[in-house]
Parts: C-alpha cells; sequence; structure tokens
C-alpha cells in the first residue's frame, strides 16, 4: 500500500472508543500520520470535543456500542449541526440495523474489530483526497464567488438564451440604464439596440457568437429615458453538461463618460491646432514685411556705398591729376635754378615765385581736402560694417524666433536669404579693403599717419 502521508497530513481527526487500550494504541499509530488528533472515550465526551473544535476536524472514527451515548447517538446529535463531516464506524457487528443506520447518517465507511491498520488508512485516505477535491471546489467557487462580485460592482452582466431573449440582468446594467430587471427579462437583446447603429453589426454579433466565437466591440445602447451608453462589448457562447450552447453571456463596461472626454480632447486640440495656425500665419506676414525693410535697408546701405565709392574715385582722380601739376611745375623750377639765368627779369621770378607759393597754397587746401574726403569715407566705411553686421545679428534674431512658429521649409527660405545676405555683405567688405588699399597707396605717408592717429 501507498501511502501519501502529506495528503493525510492535511487532515485532523476525532477517535472515540471506550477501551482504554485499545484508544490508547490506535490514537499513538494514528498521530504519526495526521496533523492532530483529537481522543474521546464515549460518545458524550465526543461530542462536546467535537462542538469545541467543529472548524478542526474533518474526521470522526468511532466505535458503535459505548457506555454513556452511543457512536450512533453521537452522530445524530452532530448530523442537526453539521452534514459534512466525515464518519467511520469501528465495530464487531455487521446487522442490518447498524447498515441502515450508517446509511442516513452519511457513514464514510466502517472498520470491522479488531482493526486492520492498513485497511483503515486506506479508506481515510480516499476520504482525504475526496475532501481536498471538496475543499479544492470551494475555494475555486469562493473566488468565483469574489470574480463575480468585482464584475458586478463594476461591470454590466447580461445573459441571454439562444433566441437572444434576455434570460438575466445585473444590478448595474440597471442602475445605470434605468431600466428594472423585470421590464428587461424576456425582451430581445437586439431592443437595447441605439437607433444609429446598423442592425448589421448586431446579426455578425450574434452570428459570431452562435459559431462558438467571442465577439468583442463596442456598441451603443439606450436606457429607459432614451438617452444613450457607450459600452465596451464582449459577448461569449454559453453552454449546457452536453457541451451545446444554450445562449450567452455579455460583459460591457460604461465608456460613455471616456468616449466625451476623447472628443472633447480632439475638440481642444483642433481649435488650439487653427489658433496656432492663424498666429503664424500672422507673423510669418508680419516677418515678410520685417525682412522686407531689412532687405531694404541693406540696398540702401548698398547705394550709400557705391557713392562713398564714386567719390573716392573722383578724389583719387583729382589727386593725381594735382601730383601731375606738381611734378610738372618742379621740373620747371628744376629747369630754372639749373639754367641760371641771369639775364631772367625780375618780373617773371615774381612771377614763377607767386604762381609756386600759390601751388603750395592749393597743394595745403588740396591735402586738407583729401585728408577730410579720406576721414570722411573711412567713417563711413566702419558705419557701412557696423550697420550690416547689425542688420545681419538681427536678422540671425528673427530667424531664431521664427524656427519656433514656422515650418521648416519657410526656414530654410529664411536660412538661404540670410547666406545671400552674409555673401553679399563680405563682398561689399572686400570691395571696401580694395578701396583702403588704393587709398593707402595714392595717400602719402603723412596724410595716412594724420587720419589714422
Amino acid at each position: 500500500m501507498s501511502l501519501d502521508k502529506t495528503l493525510l497530513k492535511q487532515i485532523s481527526i476525532l477517535y472515540v472508543e471506550d477501551d482504554d487500550v485499545m484508544r490508547t494504541e490506535l490514537s499513538s499509530l494514528l498521530t504519526n500520520f495526521f496533523s492532530q488528533v483529537f481522543c474521546a472515550s464515549n460518545g458524550a465526551e465526543g461530542l462536546e470535543i467535537f462542538k469545541k473544535n467543529q472548524k478542526k476536524i474533518d474526521l470522526i472514527i468511532s466505535d458503535i456500542n459505548m457506555p454513556t451515548m452511543s457512536g450512533i447517538e453521537m452522530i445524530k446529535q452532530i448530523r442537526e449541526f453539521d452534514k459534512e463531516v466525515g464518519v467511520i464506524f469501528a465495530t464487531a457487528y455487521s446487522d442490518k440495523e447498524f447498515l441502515m443506520d450508517s446509511i442516513k447518517l452519511k457513514v464514510v465507511n466502517y472498520a470491522v474489530k479488531p482493526i486492520d491498520i492498513r485497511a483503515l488508512l486506506e479508506s481515510i485516505k480516499e476520504f482525504a483526497e475526496n475532501l481536498l477535491v471538496k475543499k479544492i471546489i470551494k475555494r475555486k467557487n469562493d473566488e468565483l464567488s469574489l470574480y463575480k462580485k468585482a464584475i458586478d460592482a463594476n461591470s454590466i452582466v447580461i445573459k441571454t438564451d439562444i433566441h437572444m431573449n434576455i434570460t438575466y440582468v445585473n444590478s448595474h446594467f440597471c442602475k445605470l440604464s434605468g431600466f428594472l430587471k423585470d421590464e428587461l427579462i424576456g425582451k430581445e437583446f437586439l431592443s437595447l439596440r441605439s437607433h444609429d447603429t446598423d442592425i448589421k453589426v448586431y446579426n455578425n454579433m450574434f452570428a459570431k457568437v452562435l459559431d462558438n466565437r467571442m465577439w468583442k466591440g463596442k456598441l451603443k445602447q439606450i436606457t429607459k429615458e432614451n438617452s444613450v451608453l457607450m459600452l465596451d462589448t464582449y459577448m461569449i457562447p454559453s453552454h449546457d453538461e452536453d457541451g451545446n450552447i444554450n445562449g450567452t453571456i455579455i460583459i460591457q463596461r460604461d465608456i460613455t463618460e471616456d468616449i466625451k472626454k476623447q472628443r472633447d480632447v480632439q475638440v481642444a486640440l483642433m481649435k488650439e491646432k487653427s489658433d496656432i495656425f492663424i498666429k503664424t500665419k500672422d507673423t510669418f506676414a508680419k516677418n515678410n514685411l520685417q525682412i522686407n525693410d531689412l532687405e531694404n535697408q541693406i540696398i540702401q546701405l548698398q547705394e550709400e556705398l557705391k557713392t562713398v565709392e564714386l567719390d573716392k574715385e573722383k578724389y583719387l582722380y583729382l589727386l593725381d591729376k594735382y601730383k601731375d601739376d606738381v611734378n610738372i611745375l618742379k621740373t620747371k623750377v628744376d629747369k630754372y635754378e639749373k639754367d641760371d639765368v641771369s639775364n631772367i627779369k625780375g618780373i617773371n621770378v615774381i612771377k614763377i615765385q607767386k604762381e609756386n607759393a600759390s601751388l603750395n597754397i592749393e597743394m595745403k587746401k588740396l591735402r586738407d581736402n583729401m585728408e577730410n574726403i579720406v576721414a570722411n569715407s573711412q567713417k563711413k566705411i566702419n558705419q557701412i560694417k557696423i550697420a550690416s553686421n547689425i542688420e545681419i545679428d538681427q536678422l540671425e534674431k528673427e530667424i531664431e524666433k521664427l524656427k519656433l512658429s514656422k515650418g521648416s521649409s519657410d526656414i530654410q527660405i529664411l536660412s538661404k536669404k540670410l547666406e545671400y545676405w552674409k555673401d553679399k555683405a563680405k563682398a561689399e567688405t572686400q570691395k571696401i579693403e580694395q578701396l583702403e588699399k588704393r587709398i593707402m597707396h595714392a595717400v602719402d605717408s603723412q596724410t595716412l599717419a594724420k587720419i589714422y592717429n
């Protein structure tokens, strides 16, 4: 015989026997196999022990014939308040009266004295296995009951027969819809359909479930006041004992408020996008005006730069002309000095001296004018450089601002514009530098020292 001691250790027993020797010996053996063994010497004592430890005791092993109270009488009284506890009678008799009483008292088995411990343990093992199965079933049923309570508290539960007539609704649905249970039982599930839901949706749902498949989706159903509930729905087939489909079970969750919130969010987002589009459009127009204004300012600065360059070209030409005249006069003077002609009349010498003095005065004026022109030109050049750099910086800042409110294509256009004007400014700077070089070559060192010091 193979005994599962782990299984036997899960149960407790009450052993009732009036024979002290037999009770002591057998209880000592039973203690090795069971979690707890209660002992009593007669039926009355056994009854009291059971009443005090009813929740702990799973099985009673009792003699039948005992003083004070028999085993039969003890079990009869126990059955008045406990219908499930297991009973095994130990007896030396096997008369019909005992058998009939055993059947009435739901006795699990009986052991003939002297008790065969192996046979007794085998009987107890079978009882323990059945008891364990019952406990598991009870635990699962308790869990299912909790699940049902949780579902009933938060979800709609509807049952229908195979013709989709409602056979059950829970209180949660009645609370949401306003219907009473009696108003719904016997009605078609289709009668709850909202008028704006295509009946094909329901036909497809019924066909799928009757084909032994689950249907999942969203349904619109009406309340008693003809308002609409949006419900997240699961419909599954129910079966009879033979596995045949006998109806459906429908689990639904109210998502009406969730759908409303989603729509409110979508409307708010659409409004926000519209406002952003309008603001972006206005900002784009404003920025275009600013860019046009900046472009006009750059063009104006370029025109001013060209004018300054022309003025410089003009004065450089005059400077070259005056230098040539001075060189001619110097040549004449040197010639007169070398010839040392004594017959030159004083009037001619005076005339030459006057012309030379006038020429010196003119040269001084020319130098002063040139200094002023070069200084003013340099000042204008510096102003143009500074203005160009300021305009470029402002453009860069404007573009950085526009990046926050404009699309990538517009930013690329503005960036290309900025690169264009940077190149233009660079080209103008190179022209100015060339002009400065020409001034450096044309003007003598003393004049340059006065300008730059």
